[in-house]
């Protein structure tokens, strides 16, 4: 036997105040009725009454308890096996962490950086996800698998907090090793799905280039670029941690929205580029593209279910509970003129 839900065995831990509270009360009622009257007294005045019927009607009440907390528990035993399939499109992030992700550009909540934003929008589109594998890539001046293709979305969301500028020592921004290293993730997954999407997330600004060989070889896999352009073609300053903000060869670094080159991407593969406004990234244009696309199976195994019981303990409570209302607290005498209860 095992329990799925056995995080409500925490609440046995109130039964031993039940039984003592109860206990304790009935000592009181009893020890109050013969301090006023004496037991045989008691017995004349009122022959009915029962300490046993009160002891097994709060006996059941605690079974009863004791019984339904079981079944939140969800006991379960016996197994049968089943063919489950898992049906989706492999989608992969990749999320542009350099410093020019820092700017301040894509919303008026004060502390909200480019990076923060997107990585917000990427949890809501896990959160959207049914059934596809998501797989995430962080890139600046180099590219590295930050989470390999999944369907374990509680995973993916704790390797996408962990994403943050200066993570990769390489800085700049190369489009060509985040296409890279998308490419090789798709190309080693076991049990690929037919439909493949790469979702880039940048401003554009890729300091490398030559990223047209890695196009045409994710263009061979059927993989589809949809494109993100986070910031503005006005510019904004990069903030530093010290509250200053970033130079370079001693003038002010601004950064702006290249989109040539994130159109470029999106064409080539027939995806669709996307220009984040203010409060919005525009994610709902991409899940849009996500739910028109062929769905195909790319896992297929057999499971152990665990069937559940729960239904026999929660029937013994509520029998429990049932007679427990139905016993008298008193017990029926026979007088000479008939029953009296």
């Amino acid at each position: 036997m095992r329990f799925a839900a056995a995080e409500y065995f925490y609440w046995l831990w109130v039964l031993p105040l039940v039984v003592a509270g109860g206990v304790v009360a009935l000592r009181r009622r009893w020890r109050a009725g013969r301090a006023a009257i004496s037991p045989e007294t008691i017995g004349r005045l009122v022959p009915e009454r029962s300490l046993e019927r009160e002891i097994l009607r709060f006996t059941l009440l605690v079974l009863s308890l004791t019984m339904i907390i079981v079944a939140l528990a969800r006991p379960q035993f016996g197994t049968h096996s089943t063919l489950v399939k898992r049906r989706g499109v492999d989608v992969v992030v990749a999320l542009d962490t350099s410093k020019s992700m820092l700017a301040r550009d894509v919303t008026t909540t004060r502390g909200i950086n480019r990076l923060k934003r997107a990585r917000m929008e990427v949890s809501g589109l896990i959160d959207k996800l049914q059934g596809d594998r998501i797989g995430l890539v962080a890139f600046s001046g180099a590219a590295f698998v930050q989470c390999p293709l999944t369907s374990d979305y509680a995973a993916a969301k704790l390797f996408l907090r962990a994403m943050e500028p200066g993570a990769i020592p390489l800085g700049g921004t190369n489009i060509a090793e985040a296409l890279q290293a998308a490419r090789q993730m798709f190309e080693g997954s076991k049990g690929g799905s037919r439909s493949r999407v790469l979702v880039l997330i940048s401003d554009g600004e890729d300091h490398a280039g030559g990223y047209e060989q890695e196009v045409d070889a994710l263009q061979k896999l059927g993989v589809v670029i949809h494109a993100v352009g986070i910031g503005t073609q006005i510019g904004e300053l990069i903030p530093e941690e010290d509250g200053r903000y970033m130079r370079f060869e001693g003038k002010t670094v601004m950064t702006r929205l290249a989109e040539g080159t994130l159109r470029a991407l999106a064409d080539a593969t027939g995806g669709v580029y996307v220009h984040s406004a203010a409060g919005d990234l525009g994610f709902e244009a991409v899940l849009e593209e996500l739910s028109r696309m062929q769905k195909s199976d790319y896992e297929a195994r057999i499971e152990t279910v665990y069937e559940e019981k729960f239904q026999l303990f929660a029937f013994i409570g509520l029998l429990c509970l049932l007679a427990a209302t139905l016993v008298p607290a008193r017990r029926v005498v026979r007088g000479e003129g008939g029953l009296s209860s």
